[in-house]
């Protein structure tokens, strides 16, 4: 694997920053998960509350795509890194005072998900900010792999930490986490981007975004075929709770193993990129991927023994991320830089709120098909 733009201080701040950071995410993921079947013992709920998260980023995003092309990415990133520490402490001191309801739990998941509808097109745009254009294919591929690996860490530790001090811990410690993430921002060294500079309107900017998207025919073709994907591959892992609890009867150490298995399957992805993802063979990986993630979705219904779920969930995140990076690589590579906010904000509708709603959906099916024992 060629590490030549970890050697790019900002870039190597950054990652290391997120790297912390993401480990918390992950950690308040599964917690959330937990708590929320917890609370109803639905897979639909589980659906519905991971539907609260992710789906303010369909309705905000493209106003935050807008803001990420015109203010300064840096300072904007540090605002939106400290309110989602805040609502992460607000999380874990009503969990801690056993004072968490459901209704609760979907509204700050709500407010969750508005502040990572503020952070998405910011986080994606970022990178092309930090490293020269030669490296930025390697930026978004090592980026991705780091965030798997804590797929990979963090769920374990998640589940750890709730059979030893509860599901409010796994809050708690999200919460200081994005102290490191908020501390590297600050260490980064930026030139003055100009943006800000600009007189257009916020809704004529918003248009020409949605008018750029949608009429480039490389961009709507990518953000189609993940959306695919992401829907029905990525919505399905999303319901790992009621899986390892009802169909495997494995509680949260189950849950933990699961998510485990789909954070090595995303790293597994992400390293097949950098090896053999080459400019010229990345495309058709990342569409080999999509085929492959409907292959394992039949596969999975099937896998009734835990160490066959283990394997199917690792080979359908694998799957995925091979499509995700690999199309977010190509992405990146032709859009225009004055239009990137945008187009990474309405790829963030794509990649992340479409697996909320694939979660919901199936969850539905799966309580209407008779998941439930």
């Amino acid at each position: 694997m060629k590490l030549a733009v970890l050697r790019n201080r900002n870039f190597a701040l950054y990652s290391a920053g997120n790297i912390v950071s993401w480990l918390g995410l992950w950690m308040q993921r599964i917690g959330i998960g937990w708590l929320s079947w917890d609370l109803t013992h639905s897979p639909f709920w589980v659906g519905v509350v991971s539907m609260s998260q992710f789906m303010p980023i369909m309705f905000f995003g493209p106003f935050f795509g807008v803001l990420a092309d015109k203010v300064d990415r840096k300072r904007y990133a540090i605002i939106v890194q400290t309110t989602l520490m805040l609502l992460s402490g607000l999380l874990y001191l009503i969990t801690a005072l056993d004072g968490m309801r459901l209704w609760i739990l979907v509204a700050l998941c709500a407010c969750l998900g508005t502040a990572s509808a503020a952070h998405q097109p910011v986080r994606l745009a970022l990178v092309n900010d930090l490293v020269p254009r030669n490296l930025l294919s390697q930026a978004i591929t090592i980026n991705s792999i780091l965030f798997n690996m804590s797929r990979f860490i963090g769920p374990a530790l998640g589940g750890i930490s709730i059979a030893a001090f509860g599901v409010a811990s796994t809050f708690g410690i999200n919460a200081l986490s994005y102290l490191a993430i908020i501390f590297s921002l600050n260490r980064i060294e930026m030139a003055p981007s100009g943006r800000g500079r600009a007189h257009t309107g916020f809704l004529a900017e918003l248009g020409a975004g949605l008018r750029y998207s949608f009429s480039h025919p490389v961009i709507a073709q990518l953000m189609l075929l993940s959306g695919i994907t992401a829907f029905f591959g990525r919505g399905t892992l999303e319901l790992l709770p009621a899986f390892a609890d009802a169909v495997y009867a494995r509680g949260p150490a189950g849950l933990a193993t699961l998510s485990t298995a789909a954070g090595a399957g995303a790293v597994l992805g992400g390293t097949m990129l950098t090896h053999f993802g080459t400019p010229h063979l990345q495309p058709r990986l990342a569409r080999s991927g999509s085929v492959a993630a409907g292959l394992v979705l039949f596969v999975l219904g099937l896998a009734h023994p835990f160490w066959a779920g283990i394997a199917v969930v690792a080979a359908l995140a694998c799957a995925t991320t091979l499509c995700n990076i690999g199309l977010q690589v190509e992405l990146q590579s032709v859009v225009d830089d004055d239009y990137r906010g945008r187009v990474v904000s309405l790829w963030g509708i794509v990649t992340i709120a479409a697996p909320s709603l694939g979660g919901t959906l199936i969850g539905g099916l799966a309580k209407w098909g008779g998941l439930m024992p």
